[in-house]
């Protein structure tokens, strides 16, 4: 039981449901957070403890059926793992031959059917919350996520750039399933528009800003895409020997590791880009400022130097895990944005 867990990657799925709950919590009930706190500022006098809010103020999608979104995916990616690494057995008996479970502590058999159970199960629950939020077009998403996992490593993992891309595409699809559910029922929520009271009897006019919300979870959903294409690029370094072994296309292998990592530096390169923008035309306030400097630039850096400079495939695994912290802390980010000025 305790290396049939293992495949399924615990680690990954603990941060698949931090990121869905910073997005509810920290995103959209931080952005709700920070109209209140503007209201007071603008009010002379009203402290945001004496304000009056409408009934069900805050992220709308019941808290129960939002766990269950957020259970879905965790089953979903989790079967994705285990059965990844069903097909990687060949691969992972080259690149990591100490590290094998499947067909040595865990059955072949056990994994296919622990993929499809937990499979199964996310897809029950994602139509369930489709069905349960009158959002019945999304129980799409883990129908699709579910295929697109199996297609990934039963073919695509083996070809030049798609597998990646498919990979960064579904990891973008963790924030931007929350706000694909949340922001349709808060704009059904606030219209008509809520309203706040003031002690004194004021009454004021809640104003929808939903596309501000959204260019918070397609942030976040951006730097989702184009982070895990540099880790996945990180991880077919890693895994050249192997794949080259099992007949897989993937870019260092096709194209070779110089321009593989040209590649991850350009893609590093653009996100430090682009957040050095958002943090000078957007963030200006001195928390944003270090924070995106010293907790998520920081490590960015420190894995291109790790990536120009890997040579073997520890090295490039370590500059894997480095991108990794970056996207742990840029998640968490989530949680200062109701602190804004």
């Amino acid at each position: 039981m305790k290396d049939l867990l293992k495949l399924t990657r615990p680690t990954n799925l603990l941060i698949i449901a931090a990121t869905m709950l910073l997005m509810r919590y920290g995103v959209i009930g931080g952005h709700l957070e920070r109209g209140l706190q503007q209201l007071c500022s603008d009010v002379a006098d009203v402290q945001r403890s004496t304000l009056i809010l409408p009934p069900g103020f805050g992220p709308q999608m019941p808290l129960v059926l939002f766990l269950l979104l957020v259970l879905s995916t965790i089953l979903i990616a989790a079967g994705g793992n285990v059965i990844n690494d069903y097909f990687d057995t060949r691969i992972d008996r080259i690149n990591k031959p100490g590290q094998v479970i499947v067909g040595r502590t865990v059955r072949r058999r056990v994994a296919m059917t622990a993929h499809a159970v937990l499979s199964g199960l996310g897809l029950l629950l994602g139509v369930i919350v489709a069905w349960r939020t009158g959002l019945f077009k999304w129980a799409t998403i883990p129908a699709f996520a579910i295929g697109a996992l199996w297609v990934y490593s039963t073919t695509f993992k083996r070809r030049l750039i798609i597998g990646n891309g498919l990979v960064a595409t579904l990891t973008a699809l963790v924030p931007l399933t929350v706000g694909l559910y949340e922001l349709p029922l808060l704009q059904r929520a606030m219209d008509p528009a809520w309203v706040v009271e003031l002690p004194n009897g004021d009454r004021y006019e809640m104003q929808p800003f939903h596309i501000e919300l959204w260019y918070w979870i397609l942030g976040f959903a951006a730097f989702a895409f184009l982070s895990t294409l540099v880790r996945e690029l990180q991880k077919d370094m890693a895994d050249v020997k192997g794949d080259a072994a099992d007949g897989c296309r993937t870019l260092p292998i096709v194209w070779g590791m110089k321009w593989a990592r040209i590649i991850a530096l350009i893609h590093i390169a653009v996100i430090i880009g682009l957040l050095l923008f958002v943090r000078s035309q957007l963030l200006r306030d001195p928390f944003s400022y270090w924070y995106i400097g010293i907790g998520v630039i920081g490590p960015l850096l420190l894995s291109a130097g790790f990536t120009y400079q890997a040579q073997h495939r520890e090295e490039f695994i370590r500059a894997g895990n480095t991108m990794k912290v970056a996207m742990v802390m840029a998640i968490g980010y989530a949680v200062l944005i109701r602190f804004l000025p």
